[in-house]
């Protein structure tokens, strides 16, 4: 079974989103991000196709609007690269995300994956 996910960059006041298929959870994405991407120019390549080769990708305006375009999605996680850092989100119930869905720092939350 294959954990789902999209991969965002905030970049000149649009997102680009690539989709990504394979092991789209934090201790698999997210960790890859934060230690191979980590970087503006990096995570322009991962949304340009460069970490997975995938075809599926767009823009939007806002995060609002990237959450509503992953309503009904079977995408279980989102990563978003801003404010020089990667983000990640959960959804939240079935095929839901709220427009106030709460992000957190992929590292942070590596860190304390790693103390447990």
């Amino acid at each position: 079974m294959s954990t789902r996910c999209e991969i965002g960059i905030l970049k000149d006041g649009k997102i680009k989103v690539i989709y990504n298929h394979y092991d789209g959870y934090l201790d698999g994405v997210g960790k890859d991000l934060v230690t191979d991407w980590d970087s503006e120019e990096l995570a322009l390549k991962v949304v340009d196709g460069e970490y997975n080769n995938e075809d599926y990708k767009y823009e939007v305006d806002t995060i609002e609007e990237w959450l509503e375009a992953l309503n009904d999605t079977d995408r279980e996680y989102a990563y978003l690269w801003k404010d020089g850092e990667w983000l990640y989100a959960e959804m939240t119930g079935l095929f839901k995300w709220p427009k106030d869905t709460k992000w957190k720092s992929v590292i942070k939350e590596l860190n304390k994956m790693e103390k447990k």
